[in-house]
């Protein structure tokens, strides 16, 4: 019996099981292990409120890559007039790929089990041919290989919100709801960042009728953009795709280059999303052109406008984002904090701004980290990603975008040598590959790793 064990099911984990599960030979067991909650979900969709939407639409939603409509269908039996272009509650989309999980489980061929287990892993090891994967529990799993399939970690905490979280009035986290000082719903909180995360948490919060001012901080004050209401793509790729290899591989040269689209493709009546949606394809080429320094300039510089231009969110979430802006509840700030004071009832922010001298003071009753994932894993404190780095197991990005990997996905050990037993799968990819957040790139991953591992395993 040859074993495959997947530790994280989220959607990078749960899909490949159930891509590997389609594939793999008789006499193979799959075992899918979670450390907490419902399997097939993780964050992005174990929300259960119906205003937080998908950023992508339906059409282009599918887990499956040889299945494109397969998620539309889905949506067209549970929400009648979906389209293509709808976007849907992302809580609509955690049921989807519990459900694909569990048919994947339930229709296993003859001779391949499937196995699911709730349970943290604490260290991952090699002894005598095989993977030894110790759980917390005291239990351990021998496996023949083993894919890494960790998703999104909690953000990173700047050292200047100490005081906040000495005094028990900092959310570490908005998803995990941990908070020692229940919030007023009048109290004014600050949110720190102004990305995709504070567009979800100040619609949360005003969907729980909290009707305090709410200060949104980001260094640059850059918000998010929205998709158009319907899809449209024009045939520009090939025009693209020519003008973008022919730049120079540096930040500048790129950035040149894509305004020089937008404004040709402007007088077109084209519009920019188009051209952006046409780097999509070559965006991993356009990235490996690069060399760290310009690397380090395009994360430096540029990062914070082309997530806002590339990773736009569904034009209903953006309409009630900007009515929030728009009637005071919610105010834009552009700048960075410089020091904290703790008061009797909450926090006095000194916030220096953008572009100017002046220093503008707040007070407000919590602060939440709205900065979005934390990719360096340096900076994590997990278990299991602790024992790995120490064991020289993984290698670190060394621009903190996540982990090393070949080609193939095999994970790359401390000196940079193929581990041949373990692979990764998942966001952490946006080291070797940039474009690897979105469910259209991490499908394709996740089937091209599915396979190559039913092949190997089964030799």
């Amino acid at each position: 019996m040859k074993t495959l064990v997947i530790i994280g099911a989220g959607f990078s984990g749960a899909v490949t099981a159930v891509q590997f599960l389609q594939v793999c030979e008789p006499g193979t067991h799959v075992v899918l292990l979670n450390r907490s909650g419902e399997m097939a979900r993780g964050l992005a969709y174990g929300t259960s409120s119906s205003r937080h939407l998908l950023n992508v639409p339906a059409g282009n939603m599918s887990a499956l890559v040889d299945q494109p409509d397969h998620f539309l269908h889905f949506c067209e039996g549970r929400l009648p007039g979906t389209t293509s272009s709808t976007f849907v509650p992302r809580k609509l989309y955690g049921e989807y790929l519990s459900g694909l999980l569990a048919d994947a489980g339930h229709n296993c061929r003859e001779g391949v089990t499937f196995e699911r287990i709730t349970c943290e892993a604490r260290s991952l090891e090699y002894q005598d041919g095989k993977a030894l994967v110790s759980l917390v529990d005291g239990r351990n799993l021998i496996a023949d290989h083993v894919i890494l399939a960790f998703g999104n970690f909690s953000p990173f905490n700047p050292s200047i919100t100490s005081v906040a979280r000495d005094a028990g009035r900092y959310l570490a986290d908005p998803w995990s709801g941990a908070i020692e000082e229940p919030i007023d719903p009048q109290a004014p909180i600050l949110l720190l960042g102004a990305g995709l995360t504070a567009l979800d948490v100040a619609l949360t919060l005003d969907q729980q009728g909290h009707r305090g001012p709410v200060y949104m901080l980001s260094r640059r004050g850059v918000r998010p953009l929205p998709h158009r209401a319907s899809r449209h793509v024009e045939s520009i790729a090939g025009e693209v795709v020519e003008g973008l290899q022919s730049a120079s591989p540096t930040a500048l040269g790129y950035l040149r280059r894509i305004r020089e689209l937008v404004r040709m493709a402007a007088e077109s009546e084209i519009d920019w999303r188009d051209i952006v949606g046409a780097l999509r394809p070559i965006t991993a080429h356009l990235w490996g052109r690069l060399n760290e320094v310009e690397r380090r300039r395009f994360l430096r510089h540029l990062q914070v406008y082309w997530d806002a231009h590339r990773h736009r969110v569904a034009p209903e979430s953006f309409k009630a984002f900007s009515a929030q802006i728009e009637q005071g509840g919610l105010l834009p700030m552009a700048g960075r904090i410089q020091s904290i004071e703790r008061l009797e009832k909450g926090l006095r922010i000194h916030v220096g701004q953008r572009g100017k001298s002046t220093v503008e003071t707040v007070d407000v009753s919590h602060i939440i980290n709205c900065t979005g994932p934390n990719s360096n894993l340096a900076r994590v404190d997990d278990r299991l990603i602790v024992q790995l780095r120490q064991a020289g197991l993984i290698k670190l990005d060394s621009l903190g975008l996540g982990i090393c990997v070949d080609q193939s996905l095999s994970v790359l050990d401390a000196h940079g040598v193929t581990v041949p037993w373990l692979s990764y799968v998942g966001p952490m990819l946006k080291a070797q590959f940039w474009e690897a957040t979105a469910v259209p790139e991490l499908r394709r991953y996740a089937k091209d790793l599915a396979l190559r591992v039913a092949t190997n395993i089964s030799q």
